[in-house]
């Protein structure tokens, strides 16, 4: 049996897919499962994956029925005693599973790593990196109760809390991982682990280029807020113009 399985949903995103699945299988860690959930692609997606020569890989497919419902179908066939979860359009360092592998303690259930947010725009076979800030929060379980800081790309648990806690909401749109991972901190609040490293590339498409879980219900406005290039508070173009003048009276 595979140490980990690694559990991918994916739905119409040949464009970037390859990528998250070469992501996985190049891992330094090689003793993995790959579960890849096609939820009812129409795009070439089964074809690329019938492509993939690669024993690791697990493909099942189902009618489009959501994330939650693809995750839970991984869950379901997952054969190693730790999981992991790739989304198609993110990736991971090639040493995510070897750390996080060696970080879990024994009497640890969960652990979750740093990762680079990227908001890109341009063609999706040659995207352009508009803006990048670093998520590095640290392990706050209180903190946790009031808003979500460990996305489902970043996490490796034990595939026994599953049974414990259940899996994903499937009526849930949007924050599923932080659903299943507050119920997992309410049953185990001491047992998990924060992995200080930046082990994975998260990437905020444009609406209009990718549609995501998270893209489909935030604007562009929205995500550039996010990145902080978004247009400025009024007082912020004050105090800036008064930097500029200062800046200027002393060239």
């Amino acid at each position: 049996m595979p140490l980990v399985t690694v559990i991918t949903p994916t739905r119409n995103r040949l464009a970037v897919l390859p990528r998250a699945v070469a992501s996985v299988l190049g891992q330094t860690m090689p003793d993995l499962q790959l579960v890849v959930v096609d939820d009812g692609s129409s795009d070439g997606t089964a074809e690329f994956l019938d492509s993939v020569a690669d024993s690791r890989l697990t493909v099942l497919r189902q009618e489009h029925s959501g994330v939650s419902v693809a995750r839970n179908a991984g869950l379901a066939v997952a054969q190693g005693e730790l999981v992991a979860y790739l989304d198609s359009d993110n990736t991971w360092s090639p040493e995510f599973l070897e750390v996080m592998t060696g970080e879990l303690r024994e009497t640890d259930v969960l652990a979750y790593c740093n990762r680079h947010l990227f908001l890109l725009d341009g063609p999706l076979d040659d995207a352009r990196v508009v803006a990048r800030k670093t998520h590095a929060p640290s392990y706050n379980p209180a903190a946790l109760l009031r808003h979500n800081s460990i996305d489902t790309n970043v996490m490796l648990h034990r595939r026994s809390v599953i049974d414990e806690v259940g899996g994903f909401d499937e009526d849930l749109h949007r924050l599923v991982d932080w659903d299943l991972v507050v119920r997992i901190v309410l049953r185990h609040p001491f047992a998990v682990r924060h992995v200080d490293q930046v082990l994975c590339d998260y990437h905020y498409y444009r609406a209009a280029q990718l549609p995501s879980i998270t893209n489909g219900h935030f604007s562009d406005a929205h995500l550039e807020s996010l990145f902080g290039i978004g247009p400025r508070d009024p007082v912020d173009a004050q105090v800036l113009a008064k930097i500029e003048a200062v800046r200027a009276a002393g060239r």
